[in-house]
């Protein structure tokens, strides 16, 4: 059972804003720390994740200093991700990130010119993201990135369904229940699979991407995990923590 969660704002000037985010996601508007498990925090710099009992709320940051480090950093040749996608400078691809989440991978690749398609289904992540997305545009150094970033909020199997386009490579980063059982997962992350939850129909979800794109079909897994569904890539990329199960199709 996901938690509870309302929309609120600690100023009085975003309070009509926030009460038409709270209509738009159909939560309760709540401008005082009622009895909820989690609050969407409206604020002037961000939209924010408050959990009952926190101070500092969890909000979706491009410009972090892991992120700004690895934005700078990225390349072709240090990047797992890009040579599990199989992906070639100056060589352009129908990409989709369809487990978009936090939208950190997706950022990765368009920093390195891909344009990416990223399916969001819960109306929370999408709408954090959203935030995020608006914000790295107001600044000279993300705003071409983030313009190569195409949000959507949808279930990804019946998107995958209904799309006429062709795709080429989707990618997948579905949330685990095993991974709530770590000391090494972050509070941000704890936060985020407690609002979110796990993805129950992956196994589905996996059998639709395979169909559906034409190059290949890349799942990250924790490094020891098994395939899912036991279906054997094709071949595997590992790193310390995390593994991509790659499929040619």
């Amino acid at each position: 059972m996901l938690p509870s969660i309302a929309v609120t704002t600690h100023a009085s000037n975003l309070i009509p804003k926030a009460e038409a985010l709270a209509k738009k996601l159909q939560l309760p508007f709540s401008a005082e720390e009622a009895n909820f498990d989690y609050f969407l925090i409206l604020t002037d710099d961000y939209l924010g994740l408050l959990k009952k009992g926190s101070k500092n709320p969890f909000f979706i940051d491009f410009f972090s200093g892991k992120m700004n480090y690895r934005r700078k950093h990225a390349s072709f040749k240090n990047e797992l991700l890009v040579k599990a996608l199989g992906l070639k400078k100056n060589k352009p691809v129908t990409l989709v990130d369809a487990t978009a989440g936090l939208g950190r991978d997706s950022f990765i690749l368009a920093a390195l010119g891909f344009e990416v398609q990223l399916i969001e289904r819960s109306k929370i992540a999408y709408a954090l993201l959203e935030d995020s997305l608006a914000r790295a545009s107001h600044h000279t150094e993300t705003k071409e990135i983030v313009a190569r970033m195409h949000l959507i909020q949808a279930d990804a199997i019946e998107w995958l369904q209904k799309t006429d386009q062709e795709i080429d490579i989707i990618y997948l980063d579905p949330m685990f229940p095993e991974r709530q059982k770590s000391a090494k997962v972050k509070k941000e992350m704890q936060i985020f699979q407690d609002i979110i939850g796990a993805d129950p129909d992956i196994e589905l979800l996996l059998k639709r991407a395979l169909t559906c794109a034409k190059e290949r079909v890349v799942v990250k897994r924790p490094r020891l995990a098994e395939a899912i569904a036991g279906q054997k890539p094709s071949y595997e990329i590992s790193g310390k923590s995390s593994r991509f199960d790659i499929y040619i199709t």
